[in-house]
């Protein structure tokens, strides 16, 4: 399932905020001073029910779209009476809205590989990016050019030709010619990132 965007340049890519209503804040603050265009949740938003009202009122204030990760799972997959007991009306509907896949341009975001079976929670502990073939196969099997994903709390970027030497020090340019996997550093680590598509590059972004 898939959802597509049109025109839009700049994306405020947010991963694994596991409810660090802080650091969320400063994304938030920090990507609005970069004029971008679209917020969007690379899943795991939440670790529990702790600050997840909170949560949600930071991502409904500057209209984020995304899509789920292991941690909210339940929420967005089939939630049952419990689940629905357990959280806000509010929370419920605005986790109702992810996604397990989001297109944007020729853009690809998920929270894990982009091959697995977001509704499957076993399918978020399949491999690690270097692991041999999961991105060959993302390439081989999919056909944006740019596939970008959260999870391992860490930057990461390949091509087809293999893994590149870059760790989030610097801006990673994006020549329109090759495809790109791109893992996005955690919110909770202190990290948000933006991706430019006018201009071809993606920038990591340290937040203070």
């Amino acid at each position: 399932m898939t959802q597509r965007e049109g025109a839009l340049m700049r994306l405020g890519l947010l991963a694994d905020i596991h409810g660090d209503v802080d650091q969320l804040a400063k994304a938030i603050e920090r990507l609005r001073r970069d004029s971008v265009d679209k917020f969007v949740l690379l899943g795991d938003v939440i670790y529990d029910r702790r600050h997840a009202d909170e949560i949600v009122e930071l991502l409904r204030s500057c209209g984020a779209i995304g899509v789920w990760g292991n941690h909210e799972l339940g929420l967005c997959v089939d939630p049952d009476a419990e689940m629905r007991q357990w959280y806000s009306e509010s929370v419920m509907e605005f986790f109702s809205t992810l996604q397990p896949r989001l297109e944007l341009e020729d853009v690809l975001v998920s929270h894990t590989f982009p091959t697995e079976d977001a509704r499957d929670v076993l399918s978020f502990y399949v491999g690690v990016p270097e692991e041999t073939g999961m991105i060959e196969n993302c390439f081989a099997r999919l056909p944006q050019r740019i596939m970008i994903s959260g999870h391992f709390h860490r930057w990461f970027a390949a091509t087809p030709s293999g893994k590149l030497d870059w760790r989030g020090e610097g801006p990673l340019d994006l020549a329109s010619e090759d495809r790109y996997f791109i893992v996005v550093d955690a919110v909770m680590n202190g990290f948000a990132a933006m991706l430019d598509l006018e201009r071809n590059i993606l920038v990591p972004i340290e937040l203070s």
